[in-house]
């Protein structure tokens, strides 16, 4: 039960270009002693976080929840982008409104999955804009394999085609059948196409984009520069463990921590025993705010 006070509700703003409408939800306790801003993954929106938000707002943390371009109920052509900045331009001008609220909080960064690569991203090529980041099984390298004919198909189809989309909920009982994939859509399918602010398509732009900015992410490993957690799931089917190992090993960060969750797949935000996860997280971000990051955080 929640006695503490706080101002919560929905928020829209205009993105860079005047031409998007970005969505958000928040949690905020009256005297928040940081900031953690919230980034979702494919497919998801940031109603699927509600348990998330009360328990941050337990803590005394104030928790903002942005709806990506394309998905919930941010505007813009569903599950399509045409570049991956059009992402960190968004979470730029984001941070920049929540700072103009909070102008003396510290503003922490959480990412699930696309969100965690975005995350990643923003941090490589705008750094010290925040005080450290969470990454929820960044989607850096699928586990499943993919051909190179296949990603050049892609590529060909993004650059001839950048609009054309792929119809999730059409193929999915097709994908269901495929046994390391059935968990995403045993009891739950129904749930999605039910959720009218779950985004049931993925245009072949955005495919490519994601592709390549997780490739970029692991390539530029020494251009991220802040105290980070990383949070993977050993049984993860969509993301390949190893890539978020490699990630972790290559940042020349000392202040950074992992954590593999056992028996864990990939949604690590959501899965039964999340409070677990919740409890490490605040945990973790009391550490930073409660003592200063020692000078040379770098290796």
């Amino acid at each position: 039960m929640l006695r503490q006070r706080f101002i919560g509700g929905m928020g829209r703003f205009l993105s860079l270009n005047q031409q998007t409408v970005l969505f958000y939800r928040s949690w905020v306790p009256l005297k928040p002693r940081l900031i953690l801003i919230m980034i979702h993954g494919a497919c998801q929106h940031s109603g699927l976080f509600l348990e998330l938000g009360r328990y941050c707002l337990q803590h005394r943390i104030a928790f903002y929840a942005l709806d990506l371009r394309g998905f919930g109920q941010s505007t813009g052509k569903r599950g399509h982008v045409h570049s991956f900045c059009e992402y960190l331009d968004d979470l730029d001008q984001f941070i920049g409104h929540i700072k103009n609220i909070h102008p003396d909080d510290p503003v922490f960064l959480l990412g699930h999955s696309l969100g965690g690569t975005i995350v990643i991203r923003y941090e490589q090529e705008r750094p010290n804009c925040v005080q450290g980041a969470i990454l929820s099984a960044p989607a850096l390298r699928l586990r499943l394999h993919i051909p190179y004919y296949l990603y050049y198909v892609c590529r060909f189809l993004s650059w001839m085609t950048p609009g054309l989309c792929l119809e999730l909920y059409k193929w999915a009982r097709l994908t269901a059948r495929i046994p390391r994939f059935r968990f995403l859509f045993h009891g739950r399918l129904m749930k999605k196409e039910a959720d009218p602010f779950s985004t049931g398509q993925l245009s072949i732009r955005w495919i490519t984009e994601l592709l390549a900015n997780g490739q970029q992410a692991l390539n530029k490993t020494d251009n991220f520069h802040v105290s980070v957690l990383c949070l993977c799931g050993t049984d993860d089917p969509l993301i390949d463990p190893s890539s978020i190992r490699q990630f972790y090993d290559s940042i020349r960060v000392k202040d950074k921590k992992m954590l593999l969750l056992p028996n864990v797949k990939h949604q690590i935000l959501q899965f039964d025993g999340k409070e677990q996860v919740f409890e490490q997280i605040v945990n973790w971000l009391n550490e930073h705010v409660t003592r200063d990051i020692p000078e040379g955080v770098f290796s």
